[in-house]
């Protein structure tokens, strides 16, 4: 299922980092993502050909440089609404039964 793999795609720590930055600091660099988060340029472009492909960001190239930024205002808006649901329900959801045994199996902290 499409709606799926898009939240799958979002579920991942560094992804949704990448996203986060680039809704905050607009069009950057893989070079000034991979600083910015801490992490190799090979892991941060191995997670945006991901959020390529599920069309979370697009690409402009300049020169020898590829400039990412969010691929529209539908993306921008469904995870700035998550953030405000997310702050609203924070204690349910981080107390989530279901959630918190579904992450000890999978071996992932959501804490």
């Amino acid at each position: 299922m499409a709606l799926e793999s898009l939240f799958n795609a979002l579920s991942d720590e560094t992804r949704l980092s990448i996203v986060l930055l680039l809704i905050n600091h607009g069009q950057l660099p893989v070079q000034e993502i991979s600083r910015m988060l801490g992490k190799s340029q090979s892991l941060v472009s191995h997670h945006l050909s991901c959020l390529r492909n599920c069309g979370v960001v697009k690409v402009e190239r300049r020169g020898k440089y590829s400039y990412y930024s969010i691929s529209s205002e539908e993306v921008a808006g469904i995870v700035k609404l998550a953030i405000s649901h997310a702050a609203k329900y924070s204690q349910s959801i981080l107390a989530c039964d279901v959630l918190n045994e579904e992450t000890n199996i999978k071996g992932v902290n959501i804490s």
